[in-house]
């Protein structure tokens, strides 16, 4: 989600109750970035720094269970393993004792904690880091068993090894820097247990085993590629269609269905608080005659124009602008007083008339708003709230437009140029 801003009200900062569109509309650029990103063909491209996050946290929760699954997998084994490892690969009497050891002070008690806290909590990155961990110990105490064994005339085959390694990145989804992180490792211990190997030793690996170890680790690395690149571009195009259903397509401000929740939502949070909001309506002034006299393109920039303006009178957490239609677009302000509002509409009308855009054929000559602005308690219903700004908007416009009115209680007050 987005960084909380700064209130220019008091100066506070507070924990906005955001959802996925409101992260999403304050950002045109990132709609363009995920848009690009839900077509890319490169797994190694990465989104901006908070939304990075973002991506890693929503994986994490999607895979997570799936990953706690497959942390089960290795601890089911190995308490089965009296069953069947005995009878396939009959295995020296002290050779058993060891795996035992190794299976129920070590490997064990890891995968198992892994699985709960996955499954507990599939967000969290301690329980993907549990989950790398007990793999990677897993690999590192079967290449170890490997050497013992074959001091012992027993001989495990290496491919055990490559198969947690498949295990681990293919089946659990691996992001590709874990991924890769991973093999490093676990290929660096490999070396390490060769280089240190008594002389006159016979080596671990023939050139057969290092080639089947080459083809396990090409299959999990590609296996890693296509996992980050699939996962990119359908996290970036499930974020894309949120957009467009809560995303105004011209102006990028929220549309009337964003509008209507973040009411919902921040009418909750100041009855908590016991505070006040200030919704006003804000519509352009001979829309129709704009189009008219200098085309629809020129209108659809105009509005662009004056969305720009009205963002920037909502970037408190609670604040919101929003498109509602047409040349109609809404505000709703926290903790707002009427004096501020009125103030705060005045300025966003100011600033508009000094855009100086034309609109030939009115009676100054160029683009001018109105706007009306109610203060309402928290408990008030959006409708309600809805209907008495759209009063007051409408007698700004029977005053002559370009003008703002408010009212609260009964009582009106209005500024015009």
């Amino acid at each position: 989600m987005s960084p909380s801003q700064e209130s220019r009200s008091d100066g506070a900062s507070r924990k906005a109750p955001l959802t996925d569109y409101e992260d999403l509309s304050r950002s045109a650029d990132f709609l363009r970035q995920l848009d690009a990103a839900s077509r890319t063909s490169n797994p190694l491209k990465r989104f901006p720094p908070e939304h990075e996050k973002r991506f890693r946290e929503d994986a994490r929760a999607k895979f997570g269970q799936a990953r706690a699954l497959t942390s089960l997998l290795p601890a089911l084994m190995l308490v089965t393993s009296p069953l069947w490892g005995q009878p396939l690969m009959h295995p020296p009497p002290g050779f058993i004792e060891l795996i035992r050891a190794f299976e129920f002070l070590l490997i064990i008690p890891l995968c198992l904690a892994s699985a709960w806290t996955l499954w507990r909590w599939p967000r969290s990155l301690v329980g993907e880091t549990l989950f790398m961990v007990s793999f990677l110990v897993l690999a590192v105490t079967l290449e170890w068993l490997r050497h013992r064994g074959m001091s012992m005339g027993f001989t495990l085959n290496p491919s055990l090894s490559s198969c947690v390694l498949v295990g681990f990145i293919v089946i659990g989804r691996v992001p590709l820097r874990e991924a890769g992180a991973f093999v490093a490792l676990y290929l660096g211990f490999i070396l390490f247990s060769d280089w240190i190997r008594p002389d006159g030793a016979p080596p671990v690996r023939s050139s057969v085993d290092w080639l089947v170890e080459g083809i396990f680790m090409g299959v999990v690395i590609s296996g890693a590629l296509w996992n980050e690149l699939y996962s990119r571009r359908n996290w970036a195009a499930q974020q894309l269609l949120k957009s467009l259903a809560y995303v105004d397509p011209l102006t990028k401000l929220p549309n009337r269905r964003a509008f209507e929740q973040h009411y919902e939502s921040v009418a909750r949070h100041a009855r908590r608080e016991y505070k006040r909001l200030f919704v006003a309506l804000v519509d352009m002034d001979h829309f129709k005659n704009l189009n008219d006299h200098h085309g629809h393109d020129y209108g659809d920039g105009v509005l662009v124009e004056i969305g720009l303006v009205l963002s920037d009178f909502a970037r408190r957490p609670l604040d919101m602008a929003a498109r509602l239609g047409g040349e109609e677009f809404a505000l709703v302000l926290y903790d707002c007083s009427r004096a501020d509002g009125l103030r705060r509409l005045e300025e966003l009308r100011r600033q508009v008339e000094a855009l100086d855009l034309a609109n030939a054929g009115t009676a100054r000559g160029h683009v001018t708003i109105s706007a009306g602005g109610v203060g309402v308690h928290a408990d008030v219903p959006l409708a309600e709230a809805y209907r008495m700004a759209d009063t007051v908007l409408y007698a700004a416009k029977r005053q002559g437009r370009n003008r703002t009115v408010i009212a609260e209680g009964g009582q009106a007050g209005s500024a015009v140029a």
